[in-house]
C-alpha cells in the first residue's frame, strides 16, 4: 500500500508519526513507559510522501493547485489533513494525477471542511472513480464492507475507530491490548492509564487520559455532528473499552459455566451395575 499525506495542520504529522511508529513518537508516560507500542509495528514503508501546505494563506486562492506537491508519486491512498478549503475543493485534480484509489479527509475541526464542501468534494471524487471518507473526527473511521482501499487501510494499518481487549479480575482492569488504534495513537496511552482501575471509575479515568495525551480535536460545537469533536473522540474510546469489558465478562461467564458443568460431572455418583 502506498500512502501520501497532504496536510496543513500539524495533526497530519501526528497521523504519519503514529503509522511510522518511531521510538520517540509517544512520550506521554515519561519514565513510566512500558513500550506498549512495540507490538503495533511500523508502517513506514507505506508512507510514500508528506507535503505540508502553509497555514498563513489568504482567505481566497486564485490558483489552489499551485500549492500541490510538484511531481508527487503514484499512490493508492491520499490522506488530506486540515488544508485550506480552496485546496481541498480542488483535491480531485491531485487525486487523479496521482492515480489514487481513495481519499480520506479527517475532520478534527468543523472549519476544516463544512458539510457543503464535503458534498462537493465527494461528488468530484466519485466522478473520477475515487472512494472517499470524511470521518468527523478521524477516530470514528470504520470499515464500510466495500473492500476498497479505505477498508484495506483500516485493516492493514490497524487505525480508525478504536478496538481493544481487556483482562479483568473482579472489578479491576488488569491488562489491556490495542487491536486498532485511533489515528493519533492515543488509544495506547489510554489503555496504559486504565490498568489497575476499577470498572466503576473507568469513564473518569478514560476521560482524564484522553485529554492528557492530549486529544487535539476541536472543542467547538459543530451542528454537523451535534457535539464537539473532542467529545466524539472521547465517546469512541469509552465505547471501545465498554465493548471489551462486555466481551471479557461474557467469556468469563462461559468459562465459569463450563467449569461448573465439569465439576458436576466429576462429582456425580456413578450408577452401580
Amino acid at each position: 500500500m502506498r500512502i501520501y499525506v497532504l496536510y496543513g495542520d500539524d495533526f497530519g504529522e501526528k497521523v504519519a508519526g503514529n503509522l511510522i511508529n518511531f521510538s520517540t513518537f509517544c512520550t506521554s508516560c515519561g519514565d513510566a513507559c512500558e513500550h506498549c507500542r512495540r507490538d503495533y509495528g511500523s508502517f513506514a514503508n507505506y508512507i510514500y510522501g508528506l507535503h505540508k501546505i502553509p497555514q498563513d494563506l489568504p482567505p481566497y486562492l486564485e490558483n489552489p493547485e499551485d500549492y500541490f506537491p510538484r511531481n508527487p508519486p503514484k499512490c493508492d491512498l491520499l490522506i488530506v489533513v486540515g488544508v485550506h478549503q480552496d485546496v481541498l475543493a480542488s483535491i480531485s485534480v491531485l487525486a487523479e494525477s496521482m492515480g489514487v484509489k481513495g481519499v480520506i479527509v479527517p475532520i478534527e475541526d468543523g472549519s476544516w471542511c463544512p458539510v457543503g464542501l464535503q458534498k462537493q468534494v465527494e461528488r468530484s471524487l466519485e466522478e473520477i472513480g475515487v472512494a472517499s471518507a470524511f470521518p468527523r473526527p478521524f477516530c470514528v473511521l470504520e470499515e464500510r464492507g466495500t473492500n476498497d482501499i479505505i477498508d484495506l487501510f483500516i485493516k492493514k494499518c490497524k487505525v480508525g475507530r478504536p478496538v481493544v481487549e481487556v483482562e479483568i479480575q473482579g472489578d479491576l482492569i488488569t491488562k489491556g491490548r490495542v487491536l486498532r488504534t485511533a489515528p493519533c495513537g492515543s488509544t495506547f496511552y489510554v489503555m496504559q492509564q486504565i490498568k489497575l482501575t476499577r470498572i466503576y471509575r473507568l469513564n473518569e479515568k478514560i476521560s482524564e487520559a484522553h485529554h492528557a495525551y492530549p486529544c487535539t480535536a476541536s472543542m467547538q460545537y459543530d451542528k454537523a455532528i451535534g457535539d464537539t469533536y473532542l467529545h466524539i473522540g472521547g465517546y469512541a474510546i469509552r465505547k471501545a473499552v465498554k465493548d471489551a469489558i462486555d466481551k471479557e465478562l461474557t467469556l468469563q461467564l462461559k468459562r465459569r459455566e463450563v467449569s461448573l458443568v465439569r465439576k458436576s460431572v466429576l462429582t456425580t455418583p456413578q450408577a452401580r451395575p
